[in-house]
């Protein structure tokens, strides 16, 4: 009779088991599609980081050609300024000498 009881109980966990091996076998499944879609969302990113980092190479170098282009052009604007003021007070002198050499 124990025997017999235990063969009708040994079906219904021997069932039960089987669910709880397909519930896990689905959820290890799905462990492995998420971590696939992590490891391309990864290498997506690690490529992003790469253009960024090209980015950033290109703009300090540019920055530092703009840099030079400035300081270029602050240089010649400073000895234009320098003929400007030079020109404006020669003809300052004229004036002043005119005006008295006519009193």
């Amino acid at each position: 009779m124990e025997f017999e009881q235990e063969n009708l109980r040994l079906p219904h966990e021997m069932d039960l088991l089987q669910d709880e091996v397909k519930k896990i076998q689905g959820a290890v499944m799905e462990i492995s599609k998420l971590q696939e879609d992590l490891s391309n969302k990864i290498m997506d990113q690690a490529d992003q980081i790469d253009r960024v980092a090209d980015d950033v190479v290109l703009s300090t170098e540019n920055v530092s050609g703009g840099n030079e282009n400035i300081r270029e052009a602050i240089k010649n604007n400073a000895s234009w300024r320098v003929w400007i003021i030079f020109f404006l007070l020669m003809c300052s002198i004229c004036l002043l000498f005119l005006d008295w050499y006519s009193s």
